[in-house]
């Protein structure tokens, strides 16, 4: 499929793997939808660099956990584009309290995590006749991997590797459903890291570094434009699955 013309819905499109997806989207001649909750000005920094390349991207601000706010998102993408092409379900969060007994935890990941992704998809449907679906997963949720200070992380993102599989069986051939599944990425999620501790991360993946957002951007793209790619989870871990987590 190509991206010339096509309109595009990132959330967490403002930081992270989202903002490079979106700026990547938008230089191969997409229109995006740049979905954010708080940060308001990262998601204009990121608007201003996608109109360098593509016109009539937009911002919206919307809590994905709130049905009533995500139903009032595509109320906007309805009146301004009338469909959806792309649907990048970026929108998710880490919590560093996860420990095997902390319910709240599991609470939490469940419905930022897995259930966010369905509402967001539910309401995407109603405005895809064809297109792509791309989930963002994590190498944490392949079975065996995670560990026991993320549990509750990676269980819904194994959760939620099944509902891409799934889905890509209830929605082919028309719309074509995948998921990307990232090692260490250097996002916004780390916090402000030292270049030590930059560099004990990375040493965690075969490649002793961080993978990049935009490394990740590169393999969504990939997906999008390869029309053989369905129910398929593409893992971009720098070799973190084979030197920490196998």
């Amino acid at each position: 499929m190509g991206l010339t013309g096509k309109i595009a819905l990132v959330t967490g499109g403002s930081k992270g793997i989202g903002a490079a997806t979106a700026i990547k989207l938008a230089m191969g001649g997409a229109s995006v939808i740049i979905s954010y909750k708080n940060d308001k000005k990262s998601a204009e920094q990121i608007l201003k660099e996608a109109n360098k390349y593509s016109s009539k991207n937009i911002i919206v601000k919307t809590d994905i956990t709130n049905d009533n706010k995500v139903k009032e998102m595509f109320e906007t993408i309805k009146n301004k584009f009338g469909k959806l092409d792309i649907l990048i379900n970026g929108g998710g969060i880490f919590y560093p309290s996860d420990t095997p007994t902390n319910l709240d935890v599991y609470a939490n990941n469940f419905n930022v995590n897995f259930l966010s992704q369905i509402r967001v998809t539910k309401y995407a449907l109603d405005l895809m006749k064809t297109g792509r679906i791309i989930n963002i997963s994590s190498i944490h949720g392949r079975l065996g991997h995670g560990g026991p200070r993320a549990m509750g992380y990676a269980s819904l993102e194994a959760a939620l590797e099944s509902y891409t599989k799934n889905l890509a069986r209830a929605l082919a051939p028309k719309i074509l459903v995948n998921a990307i599944a990232p090692g260490r990425t250097l996002t916004p999620r780390w916090g402000k890291l030292t270049e030590k501790e930059k560099k004990d991360y990375g040493a965690g993946q075969l490649i002793n570094r961080f993978v990049e957002p935009g490394e990740v951007a590169h393999a969504i793209i990939f997906l999008l434009e390869n029309d053989a790619m369905c129910g398929e989870i593409l893992t971009i871990d720098g070799g973190m699955s084979l030197k920490t987590l196998g």
